[in-house]
């Protein structure tokens, strides 16, 4: 998830917040002190008496949030666990601001009026048609932001102050010419590796080894074919989207949170593209006429690195998220699959080949109607949930059973069979009216009850209530064999043919380090040896097993291994090495330098920073956060 924010910071309000991506590590709640006074109802936290307002934390919440919903077909699909990170770290970069915000004012740090102003004016998102700050242009793309002109002031207002603390920490952070050589070295380094791929297809499977072998591999594989234990229970639950689904909503309803709630429902279109920038036209051009003539991505990389020029990838980027102009018109309206340029732009020469293509979603509201009706529904259900539940609480203290709900409360009552995967005897999943964390809950306590006893009316996760009763038990018990032989056999013959390709490849690799050649101990059995491309670190070829890779850079020249695929093994030995030289590569030095210098900045921000909080003294109001950061995506 942080690797997300990181992200942001290709947009102009996430650079208004850049300072505190490095904090994202902090933990507030372990490194501030917890005052006993309790927390502010009003405010998600207070730090230093400072307070953190539920306002501001709402807005960047829902802002971090429907981000993310944009990579989910149905934002009321965001796991419940993935919405209490987020809300964790909306809560800890806000509480690391503040921390920041009150060191600077005890600093007597400030930042002046046109200092706030040029720095606005200055931003290219606010930029019209003539290449100047544009007024209306900067309203609109506030309001598309949900912010205001005195919110974003303030934004920037906090962030030049904060800045001059944290300019002055990280000045400091810069890396030794030595240290830059030594991670460049071994980040580029590069192995070649000779190798026999002895492979379980094209092996004829035994024939059917008779009743008594397979009853043994049963008996000896018996978890395999063992039934689990399966309950059948009933259940009332209640829950927002329970009452939702009762609750009368007209068209009318629904077209207008629809129509309020649109952005949340729309992505602009996505692409992921190879990009090769280089400083002159005539070394794009020859280039652009390797790449049109099939050279492969590794080639082209190669390629590049001996032009001195950078070669990239951008995975699933906006038009917007391209940094030059000209090349997200060229990349944009490239075909798929297919070399574009050299296009011209400030930093040189660039050639585009676009990989994946994501189309923008632009539902109608016949589209979503369905969408729109759950969720409307489960907000208005928000206010009624809690009587509901506590009239549903008093009918069974008043010794109503499960199957006994009067049908206006708006609970669903189930009954059936599950495991405690929450899988029906079928394999299929139990339609349990819950989902995530509450869904989870409800299963453990099925499992955790005695037959007969009805458990407690209880709220779980997410404002779900529920009360169950287990009505059977079936214990886990093997399946007859009878009942699972073909499967028996199916597995031990899988099992039959894995040995004897282990035992081959293990027949190879012990003459291998006997003191023979792998191409003289593979002479005779038929297998043939293959030698890889150039294998780098940290990005191995597709056609490279990754276990291999990872291998081959513990093992010196001559050295062998095997290792197990999910198609069959592959015997190795490390062919040579190739150690780059940094100087011939600066542009890569340079991408280290700045690497490296980024990481010093991070690790200097970071331990400032849990300094400031460590003598802060931090509120949460976690009940607060809870309530604010309930429901769907909006």
């Amino acid at each position: 998830m942080l690797a997300f924010f990181r992200a942001l910071t290709t947009t102009w309000v996430a650079r208004i917040f850049f300072f505190a991506l490095a904090l994202a590590f902090v933990g507030w709640g372990v490194s501030g002190k917890i005052s006993l006074g309790g927390p502010d109802p009003s405010s998600v936290a207070t730090v230093g008496g400072v307070r953190v307002s539920s306002a501001t934390f709402e807005q960047q919440y829902r802002g971090a949030l429907q981000r993310i919903a944009q990579q989910y077909p149905d934002p009321a699909q965001l796991p419940a666990g993935l919405r209490r990170e987020v809300a964790n770290e909306t809560l800890t970069r806000l509480v690391a601001q503040q921390a920041l915000d009150n060191q600077a004012k005890r600093m007597g740090l400030a930042a002046p009026d046109a200092a706030v102003q040029d720095s606005i004016t200055a931003t290219p998102e606010f930029e019209g048609t003539n290449g100047k700050f544009d007024h209306d242009h900067y309203l609109a793309v506030l309001r598309e932001n949900n912010l205001t002109p005195a919110m974003l002031q303030n934004l920037t207002r906090q962030d030049i102050t904060k800045n001059q603390i944290l300019q002055a920490v990280v000045a400091g952070g810069a890396p030794s010419t030595t240290m830059t050589k030594l991670i460049y070295t071994y980040l580029n380094e590069t192995r070649r590796a000779d190798m026999v791929q002895i492979p379980f297809a094209g092996r004829t499977p035994p024939a059917d080894p008779g009743d008594t072998a397979l009853q043994r591999y049963y008996t000896n594989n018996i978890a395999r074919y063992t039934a689990p234990e399966y309950r059948r229970i009933r259940a009332v639950i209640l829950s927002p989207g329970t009452i939702g689904r009762t609750l009368p909503l007209t068209d009318a309803d629904l077209h207008t949170w629809y129509d309020t709630h649109k952005p949340d429902f729309t992505s602009p279109e996505l692409r992921s593209m190879q990009v090769i920038t280089l400083g002159t036209e005539d070394a794009a051009t020859r280039l652009a006429s390797q790449w049109k003539a099939g050279a492969s991505w590794d080639a082209m990389q190669a390629a590049a690195k001996a032009a001195n020029a950078t070669a990239t990838t951008l995975d699933q980027t906006t038009r917007e998220g391209i940094p030059a102009p000209e090349l997200g018109s060229a990349a944009f309206a490239a075909p798929l699959d297919t070399v574009v340029g050299p296009v011209k732009e400030p930093l040189g020469f660039q050639l585009v080949r676009v990989t994946a293509v994501t189309p923008a979603k632009n539902p109608s509201f016949a589209d979503e109607r369905d969408s729109a009706r759950t969720h409307l529904g489960e907000e208005r259900a928000a206010d009624l949930i809690d009587a509901r539940a506590q009239k549903l609480q008093d009918l069974f203290a008043g010794g109503n059973r499960i199957d006994e709900v009067p049908a206006d409360i708006g609970a669903a009552g189930v009954q059936g069979t599950l495991d405690a995967k929450g899988n029906t005897p079928d394999g299929t999943t139990a339609p349990l009216p819950a989902t995530g964390d509450a869904r989870a809950k409800i299963i453990a306590d099925a499992f955790a009850a005695k037959k007969g006893d009805m458990t407690q009316f209880t709220e779980g996760p997410n404002h779900v209530w529920y009360a169950l009763q287990v009505d059977d038990i079936t214990p886990a018990a093997p399946r007859p064999f009878a009942t699972v032989r073909a499967g028996v056999l199916s597995d031990w013959q899988t099992d039959q043919v894995r040995h004897s390709a282990e035992t081959e490849a293990a027949r190879l690799l012990s003459t291998v380090r006997s003191g023979q050649t792998l191409t003289a101990a593979a002479w005779g059995t038929g297998r043939q040896v293959t030698r890889s491309p150039p294998i780098p670190r940290t990005h191995p070829p597709a056609e490279i097993p990754a276990q291999l890779a990872q291998v081959l850079f513990t093992l010196k020249p001559g050295e062998p291994t095997m290792i197990e695929t999910p198609t069959g093994f592959v015997v190795a030995t490390l062919a040579d090495i190739t150690h780059p030289d940094p100087a011939a590569d600066k542009t890569g030095m340079d991408e280290v330098r700045q690497a490296l210098a980024r990481a010093l900045r991070d690790m200097l921000i970071q331990s400032y920073a849990n300094t400031v909080l460590h003598d802060a003294t931090v509120v949460p109001n976690e009940k607060l956060v809870d309530q604010l950061t309930a429901g769907p995506a909006e």
